[in-house]
């Protein structure tokens, strides 16, 4: 049989066309299986820089919680402590504001807490795959403490980053007895202890003991009685404690921002007038020679009071006498300014804008207001303070966390 030479042509053409139709075929698919496995490497190092970054958020976020859980107790006694000391020192100040003090603590607490912790790991030394917590922000809304961060993952030559926002809340805040129990327990008062001028400790030389008041010393201890026969004036910025009796002879005028604390009885000679921010307790009795003006002070005196002059209360200042009270002048007490008398109370004249509590009799002229003769419940409930056993307590929420993934 024979062939046409023209169809063994044709026959060639279609084997070479075949040939080089799966030759490009085999290239394509050779060219693809290459660009996978380099797709495969990029995904496989995203993904690992990705995996790092998440490591960085759960470093971070357990060192958040740790920071809220171990300063919770701390924050509430922090508070509280502010509580008592405003007590203490006859300081009128609502519930509300210490309730906002529990938040800006507590974001305080938080950064100090985290400003110890490592920000930045390398995985097997390596500089080139780590993760670093960086623009960590901590800012404090009206019941929440709000957190934000980021956490950078990198592998060799791929990074990926992720945004983080946490936010702590109060849930509630109140009050509770000193046991725990109840949320609205009934209010007890205390009277003054005498107690709450400290007792300089450490001091040495001519600041304890001293045969004058010197005016180098802020601090001055006596451990008996002293006596002192010449003028104090302006005996500022000072801490006078006597174990015993004291005597200031001469006038004690114009002094300020100074204790003075006696457990015996005490006596100044003359005035003691332009008393600012001033705070006296003594344990025994009081006595003063002349007039005494008190403007944003206080007083506390365990026995009877004996003053040979006026005596003049302003600005938010109190007086407390365990005693009776005979005032030779006027008594005069400022709209803000209040006065207690565990005893007798005489004075020749009265003006009274302010309070004035007497559990004895009242003698005297009342020119201006009213004097109050109280029983000895209602003197502690308006002479005396909050009992310290009362305590805030706070309910603490979980934390909310929101997590952004950017690559």
């Amino acid at each position: 049989m024979k062939h046409n030479k023209n169809e063994e042509g044709y026959a060639l053409v279609t084997v070479l066309l075949i040939i080089v139709v799966f030759m490009v075929i085999s290239l394509s698919f050779m060219g693809q299986s290459f660009n996978s496995v380099k797709q495969n490497k990029v995904v496989e190092k995203n993904y690992q820089s990705v995996a790092l970054a998440e490591m960085g958020i759960s470093f971070f976020q357990r060192a958040v919680r740790n920071a809220y859980l171990s300063n919770q107790e701390q924050v509430v006694n922090q508070v509280n402590q502010m509580r008592a000391t405003d007590r203490r020192n006859k300081v009128e100040k609502s519930q509300e504001y210490y309730n906002e003090l529990v938040v800006p603590l507590m974001k305080q607490a938080i950064q100090n807490s985290l400003e110890s912790e490592q920000k930045t790991l390398k995985i097997e030394d390596r500089d080139d795959t780590f993760y670093s917590i960086k623009d960590v922000n901590i800012s404090s809304r009206e019941k929440d403490v709000y957190i934000t961060f980021s956490s950078l993952g990198k592998q060799e030559d791929e990074n990926s980053t992720l945004s983080a926002a946490m936010t702590i809340s109060v849930n509630d805040m109140g009050l509770t007895d000193g046991d725990g129990g109840g949320s609205d327990p009934s209010i007890t008062f205390s009277l003054p202890d005498f107690n709450q001028i400290k007792e300089p400790a450490g001091l040495a030389g001519k600041c304890k003991n001293p045969p004058v008041i010197y005016d180098s010393c802020s601090e001055i201890f006596i451990a008996g009685s002293g006596s002192f026969s010449q003028n104090h004036n302006q005996l500022d910025d000072k801490l006078l404690y006597a174990k015993g009796a004291l005597v200031l002879g001469g006038n004690a005028n114009n002094m300020s921002n100074t204790k003075i604390h006696s457990d015996g009885s005490m006596s100044i000679g003359k005035n003691m007038n332009g008393a600012k921010n001033v705070f006296i307790e003594v344990k025994g009795a009081v006595s003063l020679g002349g007039q005494l003006r008190m403007d944003y002070s206080t007083v506390h005196v365990g026995g009877s009071m004996s003053l040979d002059g006026h005596l003049d209360m302003e600005n938010q200042s109190f007086m407390y006498v365990g005693g009776s009270a005979d005032i030779s002048k006027h008594l005069s007490i400022s709209h803000d300014s209040k006065m207690c008398v565990a005893g007798n109370l005489h004075a020749s004249q009265l003006n009274i804008d302010g309070e004035l509590y007497v559990k004895g009799s009242i003698n005297g002229k009342i020119k201006s207001g009213e004097a109050e003769k109280v029983n000895q419940e209602d003197f502690e409930k308006y002479c005396g303070k909050p009992d310290s056993s009362q305590e805030l307590s706070v309910d603490w929420e979980d934390i909310v966390s929101e997590i952004e993934y950017s690559y």
